[in-house]
């Protein structure tokens, strides 16, 4: 018959409070087995698996999620400060008969329309003053 030890473990369900339970002479053998295996892992080199805390996986759950945050905070901040920088424009369609130059005239971009005019060549991509009748012009508006 084997013989039964009294030994102080913990409960089944983990939650730290300690109680006497009843195991047998083969229970103890096998768990004195595997602290000496822990142990001569140990001697020979291999790490000791870590373990994290709660505390810890907070941690590095916070170090994972700070430069995410940072990133996208960062990101969207720069995307404001270049739409307040951009040009603000508007369309124009051309009417038949009209130029470049009536365009520029009609739009009062500022008092001179050779610069209204070299202003919505550039940003149309232009070579010419030349316009046909239903083209669409993206003009800037007054600053």
């Amino acid at each position: 018959m084997a013989s039964v030890s009294a030994v102080v473990g913990r409960s089944q369900s983990g939650a730290g409070d300690r109680h006497l339970r009843i195991v047998t002479e083969a229970d103890v053998r096998q768990a004195q087995q595997v602290r000496e295996l822990q142990w001569q892992a140990v001697k020979a080199g291999y790490p000791a698996p870590m373990r994290l805390t709660k505390r810890g996986r907070r941690l590095v759950a916070f170090l994972i999620f700070m430069p995410i945050a940072f990133f996208l905070w960062f990101n969207s901040s720069h995307q404001v400060a270049a739409e307040d920088r951009a040009p603000k424009t508007h369309t124009v369609v051309v009417q038949p008969g009209q130029t470049l130059w009536d365009v520029a005239v009609a739009s009062h971009l500022n008092g001179d329309p050779r610069q209204s005019v070299y202003e919505i060549k550039q940003i149309n991509h232009l070579s010419s003053a030349q316009v046909w009748p239903g083209q669409a012009l993206i003009i800037p508006t007054a600053r």
